[in-house]
């Protein structure tokens, strides 16, 4: 990975990142990954942090350790897509262990990759409550509409 540039450098870790937790599908610490990735304590944490923002991975807590696993229980019912530029909002319904959301994320194209920037998660049964609290923000009078 020397003679990459940053953002291929950042794409190829998140695919090894990923490629890994498919593959331990019991989930690992991150100790673990770190010793068997060879990616450093603090990439791995940004990373780990990213792929969970954007809903690719889960973690569960037990106690002080924290248990890193593939999001692969997620089902994606339905979505809508707002194109931008150079960058996506989507808007997903999923459903998961817990529940079913809606799933609000950016994603950024960056060297021919889609790469998620963040992501809400809301339990669908608020999402009344969410787009009425959006629409009273789009109303306001402290916006200036152009």
């Amino acid at each position: 990975m020397k003679n990459l540039s940053p953002d291929d450098k950042e794409i190829e870790t998140k695919q090894k990142l990923l490629k890994f937790l498919i593959g331990n599908p019991k989930g690992l610490h991150i100790t673990d990954i770190q010793k068997q990735t060879g990616i450093s304590r603090k990439t791995l944490e940004k990373h780990l942090n990213m792929l969970e923002y954007g809903n690719e991975i889960y973690c569960k807590q037990f106690g002080p350790t924290k248990v890193y696993y593939h999001n692969t229980k997620i089902h994606h019912n339905d979505f809508e897509v707002l194109k931008l530029k150079n960058r996506n909002i989507w808007s997903n319904i999923i459903e998961n262990e817990y529940g079913t959301f809606l799933l609000i994320r950016e994603t950024r194209l960056v060297k021919n990759n889609w790469i998620s920037k963040g992501s809400v998660l809301i339990p669908l049964d608020k999402g009344k409550e969410f787009i009425e609290s959006i629409q009273k923000l789009l109303k306001s009078d402290k916006i200036k509409h152009k």
